[in-house]
């Protein structure tokens, strides 16, 4: 399974977006929030992470280890920098969603830093 999510999309700070995406490494098929995307049943054993983030894309295919520590520390475990703390922004890229044509997995806040 892969989960993407686009972390531009929702102006919580660093340590509740971490207790969110740990709920969400526990439970990936049963949990929903503004932040994700996409879930695409890609016939993997594993789960896959793709996340935009501080300007980065990342994607982790976690092992079974990976995704236990992700289920207690969140996806911030599992990168090699240091995430800001605090966001903003996304109502604004919110209010852009009626100007974006039907297609799959467009980012936001890639039209949003273009506008």
């Amino acid at each position: 399974m892969k989960v993407v999510i686009d972390r531009g999309l929702c102006n919580s700070e660093l340590a509740f977006c971490q207790r969110c995406s740990a709920a969400l490494f526990r439970h990936p098929e049963g949990y929903d929030r503004l932040c994700i995307l996409d879930v695409i049943e890609d016939g993997k054993e594993t789960l896959t992470l793709e996340m935009k983030t501080d300007g980065r894309i990342l994607e982790i295919e976690l092992t079974e280890d990976e995704q236990e520590l992700a289920g207690i520390e969140g996806w911030e475990a599992l990168v090699d920098f240091d995430p800001a703390l605090f966001r903003t922004g996304a109502l604004t890229r919110w209010r852009q969603l009626h100007k974006l044509p039907a297609t799959d997995h467009i980012l936001l806040s890639d039209i949003s830093q273009a506008n």
